[in-house]
């Protein structure tokens, strides 16, 4: 909380201020007025609570030319900085506040010296409309996907949505888990527990880098998704409850790269089978506000699976148009549970949900039981903590340690029999030992036993890049190149931190002919052996 002062001290704040600041437009404020004075600071606030930062920019702006000292356009002005991301600015503000005698906390929901601190050495990459900044370090070779997921996603869900935010979008790539959670204002227990790793805020995208995770993640697609919540929230004026919200963004997040039939985790169709069969759905009225209010993980995951598939519900009724009535009426003021079950030709939201649960019958799903695969943050955790099995299962892990001694001594056989040891079939199967046995086959020869296990094995934990690299593997051995690369692609898209992955990338590309991916691939490899000290500028792009 901002202490007041006295108007000197606050004149002499703004002076130091403006002396560097960007927005230095009170030299001309006896040339600008205008029919604008008639709007205020909180007008502006009201814009930011309305997702509209460009409207909260103009009212900021024409304010400054008149009332630099004001408490209140102060107050607007530092608000503002912070949702657009300019930290530089902030800071210098920030200061010359302390410089003299004020003082700023972080709260209110607003971590504005937490967020300066956790931004500090980051860089800024630039695409269309879009600001990717990042660590300078390895995390630079996330750069030029980055904006190319962000680029691509303005343009697919603007126009989705029927239009998007009329700003850059600013996407923040924090290198540790820490500072992510430092500029999220989240408390680190909720994120530790619930996994958080990504968050749309503030007009602005807070990403934790996939390094920061023991396994990666599906980093784009997360983009994507906390993409869909701005502009959803943006084009509604922030009126989509979150069950909808989540909704929209989980059924389309990989709609930016053209994919919409597989957008429920593996994890989260087995718990929808199980929720079919036992009637065990999450009661609507628990996640209807918030999916904060739910008990454990799992409850999140099925209510997460439940709203996708009620927007996917409406979209087969309504088609694509039905996202721009949606946001339409939404942002006219009609409720979500009125708009979604009249778009889907139904007179009530009770009606809805009947006809819902009669079509995600007809869902084809994955019936067997899966675990859901851990999120360690920060290099927390040991050996075979990103096993959903092995990681609650010593004794069985430590049959995996002895066959992964087996396999490096060259002996898959004897490898082979200690990993189906690490098998308990009354327990979810382990994605690192389908790998395993299937390394194991391929050391052997037995390309045929590797394929149908590695398939298994993909089908149950499609976002495990272990799986993904070994089944690369197998069918470069089966010379079907194309299926190869779209398997190392795939690890790449969740852990892009694996030299010997994007030499195998490179070489698959150079082998079909694609120079420039194998250029793209090749900067990657090098940035990660120079620990990020590589300086050749990136190429990516199909020829």
């Amino acid at each position: 909380m901002c202490q007041k002062n006295t108007s000197s001290k606050r004149r002499d704040t703004m002076k130091n201020w403006f002396s560097n600041s960007l927005f230095a437009i009170w030299i001309g404020s006896l040339l600008f007025g205008g029919d604008s004075f008639g709007r205020s600071a909180s007008d502006g606030l009201d814009c930011l609570n309305q997702v509209d930062l460009k409207c909260a920019q103009d009212i900021r702006d024409e304010l400054l030319q008149r009332q630099p000292n004001n408490d209140e356009v102060v107050q607007l002005l530092r608000r503002t900085l912070f949702h657009e991301g300019n930290y530089a600015d902030l800071k210098a503000l920030l200061e010359s506040e302390a410089q003299n005698g004020e003082t700023t906390e972080d709260t209110g929901g607003y971590p504005y010296l937490a967020t300066v601190e956790a931004f500090e050495g980051m860089v800024v990459s630039t695409g269309k409309a879009v600001e990717v900044r990042h660590d300078p370090g390895i995390d630079r070779i996330l750069a030029v996907e980055a904006i190319e997921v962000l680029e691509e996603s303005r343009s697919t869900y603007d126009t989705l949505f029927g239009g998007g935010p009329d700003h850059d979008i600013v996407l923040d790539i924090f290198p540790t888990a820490k500072r992510f959670m430092m500029a999220s204002g989240l408390p680190p227990e909720s994120v530790r527990t619930t996994g958080v790793i990504a968050l749309s805020k503030w007009n602005r995208l807070l990403l934790t880098s996939p390094r920061s995770t023991s396994r990666g993640y599906a980093w784009k697609d997360t983009t994507a998704h906390e993409y869909i919540h701005l502009v959803v929230a943006w084009r509604t004026k922030d009126n989509a409850p979150v069950w909808l919200q989540e909704g929209l963004a989980k059924y389309l997040e990989a709609a930016w790269r053209g994919e919409r039939k597989n957008y429920l985790s593996a994890y989260q169709m087995s718990l929808l089978a199980k929720a079919i069969r036992d009637d065990s759905f999450v009661p609507f009225e628990k996640f209807a506000r918030s999916m904060a209010y739910l008990d454990s993980s799992e409850e999140a995951a099925l209510a997460f699976a439940q709203v996708a598939t009620m927007v996917a519900f409406m979209q087969s009724k309504a088609g694509d148009s039905g996202f721009t009535n949606l946001m339409d009426g939404l942002r006219s003021g009609r409720s979500a549970e009125d708009m979604v079950s009249s778009l889907s030709g139904y007179s009530d939201f009770n009606e809805f949900l009947s006809a819902w649960k009669a079509y995600i019958r007809m869902i084809p799903l994955i019936q067997e039981e899966l675990a859901e695969l851990p999120v360690n943050l920060d290099g927390a955790g040991e050996d075979f903590d990103d096993d959903p099995l092995l990681g609650a299962r010593q004794d069985l892990a430590k049959f995996a340690r002895l066959g992964d001694l087996l396999l490096e001594a060259d002996r898959p056989k004897a490898a082979l029999i200690e990993y189906r040891k690490a098998i308990d079939e009354d327990e979810p199967p382990s994605p690192s030992i389908f790998a395993r046995r299937s390394q194991c086959h391929m050391a052997l020869g037995d390309v045929g036993a590797a394929q149908r296990l590695i398939d298994e094995g993909v089908r149950l934990y499609p976002e495990f890049p272990m799986l993904l690299k070994s089944a690369g593997d197998v069918y470069r051995a089966l010379n079907q190149f194309e299926k190869s690369i779209a398997f190392y692609r795939l690890a790449h898209d969740i852990n892009p931190y694996q030299v010997e992955l994007q030499q195998l990338l490179i070489s698959q590309y150079e082998a079909s002919g694609q120079t420039k991916m194998a250029d793209h691939h090749r900067y990657i490899q090098e940035i990660l052996k120079a620990g990020g000290a590589y300086e050749v500028p990136p190429s990516n792009g199909e020829e």
